[in-house]
């Protein structure tokens, strides 16, 4: 029996149906004379809120339910890692990962695949998962029409199966912003929505180990899907998550917790 994949919240569906139900209510109001301009802009405002907190927030369940942990009780995590692969910044994080006997997933850009091929490859023979995070990383991502979305996503998924001998399952989109579009293009693209449980936030600029490390405590448990940044995206600021990892890793071992890779953790058997 397979562990029960823990999905983004049913409701939040519900109330951005709810809320744009009620906008429309308003403004049929408003057009017949029963509601005022205040209450039109107060209802589209709310609208708005609701929208946002749907792109920004992927366990609300507005736009998508992706994949937020598992299930299960094997002492076990995944740690995922996003935005490379980085000749410098990537080998230390598997280094780190290998000498303390530990998993991860890393969801990788598919044109910094292209120019790491060697990378890759050596990712993937050292037992780590890699997964699809789109060809160019674009924040402009949940604008794109599924069809079109779907075709950058099988290019990335194609380069990495062509480089592993593996095609991806798990797509996590850029900086894991949802819209109405993305999980219809993940479908056509044959991969699995999954975004996580907890973030470091390491990839911003004036994110700390301390404040990442504070992000990830409170899911440390079984089944979570942590994610932190193995290559710098914003600004010249070299990535932080090998200080961060490897408290991180001391506080999972002190909890008695090993990170596998996503696929494996989200077939384990209970223990």
């Amino acid at each position: 029996m397979q562990a029960s994949v823990r999905l983004a919240t049913p409701i939040g569906r519900a109330v951005l149906v709810t809320t744009a139900l009620f906008a429309g209510a308003t403004v049929i109001a408003a057009l017949l004379g029963a509601a005022s301009v205040a209450v039109v802009v107060a209802a589209a405002g709310l609208l708005a809120l609701t929208a946002g907190v749907g792109a920004v927030v992927p366990s609300s369940g507005i736009f998508a339910r992706p994949v937020v942990g598992v299930h299960t009780t094997r002492r076990e995590l995944a740690l995922t890692f996003d935005d490379g692969p980085d000749p410098r910044w990537t080998p230390p994080v598997l280094d780190l990962l290998e000498s303390r006997g530990h998993r991860g997933t890393f969801f990788v850009i598919g044109e910094r695949a292209a120019q790491h091929t060697g990378l890759i490859a050596e990712m993937a023979r050292r037992g780590h998962e890699i997964a699809n995070h789109t060809w160019s990383h674009s924040l402009s991502t949940v604008f794109i029409a599924p069809r079109r979305l779907a075709q950058e996503l099988a290019r990335a998924s194609d380069l990495i199966e062509r480089t592993t001998g593996t095609r991806p399952i798990w797509f996590r989109p850029p900086a894991g912003l949802l819209s109405p579009r993305i999980a219809p293009a993940a479908r056509l693209a044959g991969l699995k929505l999954v975004t996580w449980t907890a973030s470091g936030r390491d990839g911003v600029r004036f994110t700390t180990v301390k404040s990442a490390l504070s992000r990830l405590d409170r899911a440390i448990v079984p089944g979570a899907v942590l994610v932190l940044h193995d290559a710098a995206r914003d600004g010249d600021r070299g990535p932080i998550a090998c200080d961060v990892l490897r408290v991180l890793l001391d506080r999972m071992e002190s909890a008695g917790l090993t990170s596998v890779g996503l696929s494996e953790l989200c077939a384990s058997r209970p223990a």
